[in-house]
């Protein structure tokens, strides 16, 4: 079985086409520097919630995923929801445009892979220090990347 799993996330991550997930970061990207207090009303409009008081880094992942013709996960509102996206590929394997879920506190967070390095990702995503924006991660918080 694991060696079934890793085939198939090895095919994925290797094989499937970069458009839609390239294109998640492309859109992400249109929405950088918007704030969920000093934008609320935009936000409030795109979102279908209000990001000043609820949580809106899955909410944000679904405008996303819709805006390129792909599904977010049911519950998509919740970032671990988005442990369900997709296809799984290894960490060794992510690139640019991967929803990546990572460990915050006691919850979760999920934002879409712009860069890798050794020590740490580079997501792009909403409610990050309450805004769309970029921001870095350990690669030890990265619980699952997901195509």
């Amino acid at each position: 079985m694991k060696v079934m799993v890793f085939l198939t996330a090895a095919f994925v991550a290797l094989a499937s086409p970069d458009i839609s997930y390239a294109g998640m970061l492309n859109q992400a990207q249109k929405y950088a520097g918007l704030h969920e207090v000093k934008h609320n009303r935009k936000l409030r409009a795109v979102l279908g919630i209000n990001p000043a008081r609820t949580p809106w880094c899955g909410h944000f992942m679904g405008l996303i995923a819709r805006m390129t013709g792909r599904k977010p996960p049911e519950g998509y509102g919740i970032a671990r929801s988005w442990l369900r996206f997709g296809a799984p590929v290894r960490l060794a394997y992510a690139r640019p445009g991967d929803v990546v879920v990572v460990r915050a506190g006691r919850g979760y967070h999920v934002g879409i892979l712009a860069k890798m390095s050794q020590t740490r990702a580079q997501l792009i995503g909403g409610n990050q220090s309450g805004r769309v924006q970029f921001s870095y991660f350990s690669r030890g918080r990265v619980v699952a990347v997901r195509r």
